[in-house]
């Protein structure tokens, strides 16, 4: 299995974000740190896992970045992604350093963290260096979880109403949003049949933890099975990491489907080798 959407910081960036947790979302149940997440994921049989940071202020993407490649290098299971904040100076070589210096392979953004919608202009450079890079991006763009600690009011900073302009204007730009579109599954599995460039990740909205982000037609993951990819928040969730995967094994895919979800449609994305379902099942 490729777990296509992890989150691995440096051990008083976690602490950070853990605080923020426990003031304005859910409690955290497993605060460890890298190198124990990674041993939790090998151990439950993942293969690889898409580590994806984020900057809140201009200024730290080239230190994080650099951090995971490291980390990446010690532990060669990791993914690495890269990150760049839209305030940032030369965002290009800056996602450019992190893809031929860190090995980095996708880039993260967080429309919420950021308090920047996706069609805010000030994102687009972000767009046109993962272009002409060859890199998919991570786009936090829909508007859940409505959390109280954001600076700015989620429906105002993402949504499906801020992501199709993006779409039209960056037709190429592989972009990926996560928790299947977050409260708008409906309409981005309807922009999936309009834009073949768009993929979604099932991260944490096949279970019940958050009703909010409880998705309502699990079903319709087996209509796109090439376009989502499996994705678990792991460590900053509420619950097991098995969860998410048991979740989807309930759905009773077919092999083939399930196959895609949960590796193939990320190894194509990311240039890794995808596995054939005979003699798996």
């Amino acid at each position: 299995m490729i777990d296509a959407h992890i989150h691995l910081f440096p051990d008083r960036m976690f602490d950070a974000i853990w605080k923020w947790f426990d003031d304005h979302a859910w409690t955290v149940k497993h605060k460890i740190y890298a190198d124990e997440i990674i041993d939790r994921l090998e151990a439950m049989g993942v293969t690889h896992a898409v580590a994806l940071p984020y900057a809140h202020k201009p200024g730290m993407s080239v230190e994080l970045n650099a951090w995971l490649g490291d980390l990446a290098r010690r532990r060669p299971m990791v993914i690495p992604g890269a990150t760049a904040h839209p305030r940032d100076a030369d965002i290009r070589g800056i996602l450019k350093r992190a893809a031929e210096v860190h090995g980095a392979r996708i880039v993260k953004q967080h429309c919420h963290v950021l308090g920047i919608a996706p069609d805010d202009p000030a994102m687009f450079p972000i767009y046109e260096a993962c272009i002409s890079l060859g890199l998919p991006l991570v786009l936090h763009a829909g508007n859940g979880p409505r959390l109280t600690g954001y600076n700015s009011s989620t429906d105002g900073v993402s949504g499906a109403a801020h992501t199709v302009p993006v779409l039209d204007r960056y037709p190429e730009l592989r972009l990926i949003v996560p928790h299947l579109g977050c409260m708008e599954e409906e309409i981005f599995f309807g922009l999936l049949e309009r834009f073949p460039n768009l993929y979604l990740d099932t991260t944490m909205v096949m279970v019940a933890s958050i009703p909010e982000l409880q998705i309502g037609d699990r079903s319709a993951l087996a209509r796109f099975p090439g376009r989502i990819l499996y994705g678990t928040d792991f460590p900053n969730i509420p619950y097991e990491p098995g969860t998410e995967r048991l979740a989807i094994e309930a759905l009773g895919l077919d092999p083939e489907v399930f196959v895609e979800i949960t590796h193939n449609a990320a190894a194509r994305l990311l240039g890794l080798p995808k596995i054939q379902v005979e003699g798996l099942f």
